[in-house]
């Protein structure tokens, strides 16, 4: 129960972040917002609960895809339900690929190279989103505040000390007590704020967590089927990258069920007005960091993300966690996670050639300039360039396996 709080504790900001950035261009009102949020709750916590017992078997968080999240903030002014039958028709498309045994062709795609650099990209990948939260920069402090960055670094190395110097149990909930020590200096700043409103009341029953029916229209479908071939590759690449850590028996059945379940848990969404998921790849650092690879935690995990879509009051004082601490224990969880890149890159105790260092090192650039593009730049192009192209991850494990497999093949 202590893991699966540390792994919630871990994920909620992004899940509350992705539901108020869906929310504004929904334009829903407040009330409506609230429900929205229940409705990602309720379909993350269960989408976990069914991947980690009968999809993949990963100790993966399963969360809002930001390709479908692009997707739905373009279509948003179409209206949800327009973009709810495009989620549709994607999990379908998704459930097909597993019925029919297609995804086995997959698996060779995925060699040392193209498994190590995915690990890498996800890290370098979430540095624009983390650096804000890091200096505690927002529209009311665009310029950040320097205090709010040194709690952040005191929180990145007593994490780092906590999981090498604790032993034992207390070192594998390393990540949840740099995270109190964090939110404890906050508070000696005055940074913490864990009022909540009146009106939210401890536990409530919305009248309904379905939203307006469906609308199939093929202005939405058309950019959906784009946008979940990201979603294919991001959770692929996902599964290879926990594979390394925790072991890749089965590996076949395993993408084969959770891209399965990836196309339920949207056909789930699209039903009730949510976002779909796919697999995190944020979940190797974490157990990295914390030597917990059991997947039982994250079904625990998604268990309280459910009951929290209906204990309100609990869920908005679990919010009030600063987020640049939780922003200190992502970054260190992505350290160990670049470490876990390198080692896959050169675990066979091959040399490095100048052809290796083009493969690895071109897609990781690419990548990274992706993240850096002014937001001014994506507007010029189509919308189906859009849904892969303001991915720096899919950008960058499209780039590492053109490269690996067809651009610079290795000769046998």
């Amino acid at each position: 129960m202590a893991y699966g709080f540390q792994w919630m504790i871990i994920f909620l900001p992004t899940l509350m972040i992705l539901s108020a950035i869906s929310s504004e261009y929904l334009k829903l009102p407040e009330g409506e917002r609230i429900l929205f949020f229940q409705r990602v709750l309720v379909t993350t916590g269960g989408i976990m609960i069914l991947q980690t017992l009968w999809g993949h078997r990963y100790p993966l968080l399963d969360g809002p895809s930001s390709a479908l999240l692009l997707t739905l903030l373009v279509l948003a002014p179409g209206g949800m339900p327009a973009i709810q039958g495009g989620m549709i028709i994607g999990g379908i498309l998704l459930v097909l690929l597993a019925a029919l045994r297609l995804m086995r062709y997959v698996e060779a795609l995925f060699t040392d190279n193209v498994v190590g650099v995915t690990l890498i990209l996800i890290a370098i990948t979430l540095l624009p989103y983390l650096a804000p939260l890091l200096i505690g920069q927002h529209p009311g402090s665009p310029r950040g505040d320097l205090r709010i960055l040194g709690v952040s670094l005191v929180t990145v190395a007593a994490i780092a000390l906590f999981s090498q110097r604790l032993a034992g149990f207390f070192r594998t909930l390393s990540l949840l007590w740099g995270i109190l020590l964090g939110t404890f200096l906050m508070g000696l700043l005055g940074r913490l704020d864990f009022s909540v409103r009146p009106e939210v009341q401890w536990f409530s029953l919305p009248p309904s967590l379905v939203s307006e029916p469906p609308r199939f229209v093929l202005s939405a479908i058309l950019p959906f089927l784009v946008a979940y071939l990201a979603v294919v590759i991001n959770g692929v690449g996902s599964m290879y990258s926990i594979g390394e850590i925790v072991g890749k028996e089965n590996m076949g059945r395993r993408v084969a069920r959770g891209i399965g379940l990836t196309g339920a848990g949207s056909i789930l969404a699209g039903a009730l007005g949510s976002i779909g998921t796919v697999s995190f790849g944020i979940s190797p650092g974490v157990v990295l960091i914390t030597r917990v690879g059991s997947r039982f935690p994250l079904t625990l995990c998604g268990v309280f993300l459910c009951l929290l879509a209906f204990f309100q009051k609990f869920l908005m004082l679990l919010l009030s966690i600063p987020p640049s601490v939780v922003g200190a224990a992502l970054l260190t969880a992505m350290a160990s996670q670049v470490g876990a890149g390198i080692s896959v890159l050169t675990r066979t105790g091959r040399s490095l050639e100048g052809r290796d260092y083009l493969v690895i090192g071109l897609p990781i650039l690419l990548a990274g300039i992706i993240t850096l593009l002014p937001e001014d730049f994506f507007r010029t192009l189509s919308f189906s360039a859009q849904a892969f192209l303001k991915n720096g991850l899919v950008v960058g494990i499209v780039a590492v396996l053109l490269l690996e497999h067809l651009v610079l093949r290795e000769k046998k």
